[in-house]
C-alpha cells in the first residue's frame, strides 16, 4: 500500500469518526413540541421545572416570563414536551402548577382526564385551571381542623372516655397526715 492511498484511507476514517460521534452526541429526534400556558401566579416556578401528564415527566419548562399587558394572566411559561414516543395531548386539556410535597419544588401538570378536542400543535397555548393559594393562617387553620378532626375521632375509641367514678383525693395541706 503506498503513502497516499494510506493517507487517504486515515482521512476518511477521522471523517467517519467524527460523523458517528455527532450523530450520538445529538439530541435524540423524537417527538418535541413547544407549549405555553399563561398564569395569573407562576408560584415560584423555574426554567427546567418538569412538566407532567397523569404523573409522567414529559417534557420541562423552558422559561418562565412575566407580561404585564396580559393583564389576567401575566406568567407566561414556555414548556417544551419531548416524549420519546407520539404523545397526541388534546387542545381543551388544561395546565395547572402542582408542587410536588409539602416543600417540594413546582412543577406543570396537564390534566387530560376530561379533554376531548383534537390533538395540540407546536406552539400551542394551553388553558390553566386557577391556583389557591392558602396564606400561613389559612394554612394553619386548616391544621387545626384536621387535627380537631383526629382528636374527635380518638375520643371515641373504646377506654378513652375519662372515668368519673374514681375521684382522687388531694390533701389540702401537705403537712396533715
Amino acid at each position: 500500500m503506498s503513502w497516499k492511498s494510506f493517507r487517504v484511507a486515515g482521512l476518511a476514517g477521522v471523517v467517519l469518526a467524527v460523523l458517528g460521534a455527532l450523530l450520538l452526541v445529538r439530541e435524540p429526534s423524537g417527538h418535541k413540541m413547544v407549549v405555553k400556558a399563561y398564569f395569573s401566579n407562576a408560584r415560584i416556578l423555574r426554567a427546567g421545572a418538569p412538566v407532567r401528564l397523569a404523573g409522567v415527566d414529559i417534557g420541562s419548562v423552558k422559561s418562565v416570563h412575566v407580561r404585564p399587558e396580559l393583564k389576567e394572566a401575566p406568567a407566561e411559561v414556555v414548556m417544551v414536551l419531548t416524549p420519546s414516543y407520539e404523545l397526541n395531548i388534546p387542545n381543551d386539556s388544561t395546565a395547572t402548577l402542582a408542587t410536588a410535597g409539602v416543600l417540594g419544588e413546582t412543577y406543570v401538570e396537564i390534566d387530560a382526564a376530561h379533554a376531548a378536542g383534537a390533538p395540540i400543535g407546536t406552539n400551542a397555548v394551553l388553558k390553566t385551571t386557577p391556583t389557591i393559594e392558602l396564606t400561613t393562617q389559612e394554612m394553619l387553620e386548616k391544621f387545626g381542623e384536621i387535627l380537631s378532626k383526629k382528636c374527635d375521632c380518638d375520643s371515641g375509641k373504646k377506654g378513652d372516655t375519662p372515668d368519673t367514678s374514681v375521684k382522687k383525693s388531694i390533701p389540702k395541706n401537705s403537712s396533715q397526715r
